[in-house]
Formats: structure tokens, sequence, C-alpha cells
């Protein structure tokens, strides 16, 4: 026997159970992962069959909001919310257990559901406005926190022209305001700005 056929015949037997324990493997872990995924199918299509989905004229509205989005300058979320999320008219069964008071719409992660009240449409003054709040929506589609998704639009609000001096007046503005102060109250943290906030340019009168 060569010197090469002698090799072979050592470690062959070894390759052939290193290929089994590898098979056993994935074996092992190939049913667990695709139960997970069918779970989660079945939750996904739950929640879309207990609701509705918008009409053609609320879904032009929103897409109105999202092309304002995209005109200042978050073309990411834009792109998301545009071929990656199902808007709903009405509550499904997991909304209608959590839905939370003056909400304007929901987000249902990581499903990529979006689920907008009549608030959203009646209640805001105008596209910006709308912009504003899927721009919320957004950063949760994202995985963000309540804390971050109002951080980050109040943060951003100068960016997309939703200010106190265009919208201040205005009862969507009023209302995610007292949302912001309570959900991110670190943002209201500077007595040097006015109204103690931090993210204003303008310095509190002395």
């Amino acid at each position: 026997m060569s010197t090469i056929e002698a090799a072979i015949e050592r470690y062959a037997p070894v390759s052939r159970v290193s290929a089994v324990a590898g098979n056993d493997l994935v074996s092992q872990w190939t049913g667990p992962i695709a139960a997970g995924f069918l779970t989660l199918i079945i939750f996904y299509l739950s929640l879309i069959s207990t609701s509705v989905p918008v009409t053609s004229k609320e879904s032009a509205t929103i897409d109105s909001a999202i092309t304002q989005l995209e005109a200042k300058g978050f073309g990411r979320e834009a792109l998301m919310l545009r071929k990656m999320v199902s808007f709903r008219d009405s509550d499904n069964w997991l909304n209608s257990v959590e839905r939370s008071e003056n909400a304007f719409a929901a987000t249902n992660f990581p499903f990529f559901i979006v689920t907008v009240y009549p608030d959203f449409f009646d209640r805001t003054k105008d596209d910006t406005e709308r912009a504003m709040i899927l721009l919320h929506e957004a950063q949760h589609l994202r995985g963000a926190n309540e804390h971050d998704a109002y951080a980050y639009v109040w943060e951003h609000r100068q960016q997309l022209g939703w200010t106190t001096l265009s919208h201040g007046g205005t009862a969507t503005f009023v209302t995610v305001e007292e949302q912001t102060r309570e959900n991110a109250p670190d943002l209201f943290t500077c007595p040097q700005k006015i109204w103690h906030d931090c993210t204003e340019t303008l310095l509190a009168k002395r």
C-alpha cells in the first residue's frame, strides 16, 4: 500500500464521521427554524385577516405624505414605507388589545404593518404633519422604542419643516409635543433654551 493510500485509509473514516455529525446538526436546527418561520407567517396572516386595507383615497393621501418625506431627505424611510409596509384602515386583533389614546397610527413590528387612524387624515393640517407621523412609525419599523421614535422626530423636525413657527398652533403639534415631553423628557432639560427644549436654537430670555 502506498503512502497516499495509507493516508486516505486513515483519515477517510474521520471525514465520514464529521459529515454525519454535520448533517445531524443541520437536522437539529432545520426543524425549529422552519417551525418558527411558519409561526411568524401564521401570526402575520392573523393580523392582516383581522383588519381591512386603506381605501384608494386614503392610500393616495399616505403616498403624498411619503413623497413629502422623500423630498425632505428621508429617502430611506420613504422607500421602506412605500415598498415594504401594508397600510391598514382598522385595528387588527393585537392593536385592539393595546391601542393607546391620541394615536394617529400604530405599527406592528416586525411585521411591517401600519394602521392609520381617522386623526391621521382628519386632524392633521397638511402633508408635512402626516409625513411627521409616518416618520415616527418608520422608526418603529426599524425596531425603535417610543422614546427613540419620539426623540428622532423631534430632533429632525426642522429638516422636515414641521416647526413651532410653521405648525406650532395646530392640534397635532400640541399633542405630539406633549407626547414627546412625556416619552423623551431628556430632550427638555436645558434651562438656557426656550421652553427648556434642548433641540431649540433660541435661547431663553433672562
